[in-house]
């Protein structure tokens, strides 16, 4: 799931973004929460509170603490270079004032909503680019999981079970899937119903891995030999 801010001192132009947006969400099935702020102040505390967004539309010219100077808090007292910002005005002179905050976008007023559309897929591929996601059906509902969360995943029937550090998720799918999206991203098959992540292995053996939460988990034969080669690189590399 993605959030997403929206400051504008104008009432219509928060409405007009938010329902552009929660209609992209259903066009493609992607999850998405929105919160609406008319002061540059209150979404800055908001976000210095500990407020996570993962995007924000940020209107130029607010009164007192303009948009321009939201970034540049953002980006400079907080450090936070995680937020994608996304810059609206019904003025086209703000160029080089923007530089420093480093947006992914400028909008100009009216906004239509095309010009969102793109700019949210622009977001998002630039984000999976970013940080390495899986992604996942399920209750019609596309759901996504940082790589860095996923300890294995196991076959179960016609559902694949995703073994996360805090909980167990299952999907209708089956392991070739899974292995497309995450070949070349440390993660090996060691069986045909397992999939691991080879962060999270703390034992290797000769037919089995354990793993940090102390899962044993199985090598089948077909696999051993592909193991003990990717055992050998990872010593080889040191």
């Amino acid at each position: 799931m993605f959030k997403v801010a929206i400051c504008d001192d104008e009432i219509g132009t928060c409405n007009d973004i938010e329902n552009i947006i929660l209609s992209f969400s259903k066009s493609y099935a992607i999850q998405i929460e929105t919160e609406v702020f008319y002061s540059g102040e209150t979404l800055y505390y908001s976000i210095r509170e500990d407020c996570q967004f993962d995007l924000v539309f940020l209107d130029i010219q607010l009164l007192q603490m303009d948009g321009v100077q939201v970034g540049k808090q953002i980006r400079e007292q907080l450090g936070n270079e995680n937020i994608s910002i996304v810059y609206i005005s019904s003025k086209e002179t703000y160029a080089m004032s923007l530089f420093q905050v480093r947006p992914l976008d400028f909008l100009i007023k009216p906004i239509a909503k095309d010009k969102i559309f793109e700019t949210l897929r622009k977001f998002i591929h630039l984000n999976e680019v970013k940080k390495k996601v899986f992604y996942f059906n399920r209750d019609k509902s596309i759901y996504r999981l940082s790589f860095d969360e996923i300890r294995y995943f196991a076959c179960n029937k016609k559902k694949i079970e995703i073994h996360t550090v805090t909980d167990v998720i299952d999907f209708y799918g089956n392991m070739q899937q899974v292995m497309q999206q995450v070949e070349g991203q440390g993660f090996w098959v060691i069986h045909k119903s397992f999939i691991v992540n080879s962060a999270f292995v703390a034992v290797y053996h000769y037919d089995s891995v354990q793993m940090i939460d102390d899962t044993v988990l199985p090598i089948s034969q077909k696999y051993r030999k592909v193991m003990k080669e990717c055992l050998a690189e990872i010593y080889r590399k040191g």
